[in-house]
């Protein structure tokens, strides 16, 4: 009788412990968004007062260090409860597919947004933040795939 193949054989430490998965997250989207700031903030046109030049440069780079920090903590942020949503919703439903990625982006930006806008503005930022999540998630088999 042929023994049976493992199907849990490619599991990993990550894929098991939502915490270390969602601390990895976290500190890689504050990687990647403090990156994208500073390209951001090096390709950006602004005004310069040439009049006193230290002053002016000096309030220039708080500035673009607090947008950068910004824009980290904010990828730090949704890329934690974004993987905190997948993984439960994974071991919820025991499966990987669109609609984990599609839930978890879309509770992701519903999350992020519940502060600032009506409920409008949350059901709609929750649509464009799933539908940003399927698509995200067809790309990335797209890739894996070839």
């Amino acid at each position: 009788m042929a023994q049976e193949p493992n199907p849990f054989k490619h599991v990993t430490f990550m894929d098991t412990n939502c915490a270390a998965k969602a601390g990895m997250v976290t500190v890689a989207g504050g990687a990647m968004g403090f990156l994208m700031a500073l390209f951001m903030n090096a390709v950006e046109m602004r005004d310069m007062d040439y009049g006193r030049t230290k002053q002016s440069t000096r309030y220039v780079l708080r500035r673009d260090i607090n947008k950068m920090f910004g824009m980290a903590k904010g990828f730090a942020i949704f890329g934690a409860f974004y993987s905190i949503f997948e993984c439960q919703l994974e071991k919820l439903r025991i499966r990987d597919d669109a609609t984990n990625s599609f839930l978890s982006c879309m509770f992701s930006s519903m999350v992020l947004a519940a502060e600032s806008v009506g409920w409008k503005g949350l059901m709609m930022s929750g649509l464009g933040g799933g539908m940003f999540g399927g698509v995200m998630y067809y790309v990335q088999i797209k890739f894996m795939n070839h």
